[in-house]
């Protein structure tokens, strides 16, 4: 659904909107207008910006894929440091992306403590997610390729896709670079809601199926 959207009108949940020639002091003059409004997400790649709002499907697989990386780490005694829909550009590479989940691991000590992260001298997220609920008029992976993330995880369908950075582009792997060896495509069986059991229940359960996974 294309809506016209402004500071005044919020969008509404489903609007999606795409521009071209669109120059990039337009696009991070919008980025300034619409602060105001954290659940719209753009997306910039070379001229054309999509702007997108998610859909409730679309946060609470986000939100929970989310939950589950941070509680992986926690029970592998990993730090890590998550920064949810950041804005990450490049000006250089006329790329802007707003992840749906991103989180610093391999690369946690050079950005602890930090309030502002400057893609110019500080490294790229070691980890973006990406839940494709709904379709994307641009190419996001090409998005995260220009800006030299190393892992993207993709949520469709019910599957969950780890996707490595190679020197031609994203490949997908059976195994995570942030976690090494550990079964993480098997996180997708922790993914889908539960009538009969709430969140945090499930979450316990998912932490101890982690340390089962650790004990054999």
């Amino acid at each position: 659904m294309a809506q016209t959207l402004t500071p005044a009108t919020p969008p509404t949940a489903g609007s999606h909107l795409v521009l071209t020639d669109i120059s990039w002091e337009m696009y991070e003059k919008l980025l300034e207008v619409f602060a105001e409004h954290p659940s719209l997400r753009m997306t910039y790649y070379k001229g054309t910006l999509e702007l997108m709002t998610p859909l409730p499907e679309h946060e609470r697989y986000s939100w929970t894929l989310g939950r589950l990386v941070a509680a992986l780490s926690e029970e592998l005694g990993m730090e890590i440091v998550g920064l949810k829909s950041t804005t990450w550009r490049s000006q250089s590479k006329t790329a802007g992306i707003e992840a749906d989940e991103c989180f610093y691991i391999q690369n946690e000590a050079l950005v602890r403590g930090k309030l502002k992260i400057d893609l110019t001298v500080d490294p790229p997220p070691d980890l973006a997610i990406e839940i494709d609920a709904t379709h994307s008029s641009i190419d996001k992976m090409a998005v995260y390729a220009e800006l030299k993330v190393p892992e993207v995880w993709r949520w469709q369908k019910g599957k969950l896709t780890v996707n490595i950075l190679s020197d031609t582009g994203y490949v997908e792997r059976g195994t995570s670079l942030a976690f090494d060896s550990f079964p993480v495509k098997e996180l997708a069986g922790f993914m889908q809601p539960d009538a009969q059991k709430g969140e945090n229940a499930r979450l316990r359960e998912f932490r101890e199926w982690v340390r089962q996974q650790l004990r054999s």
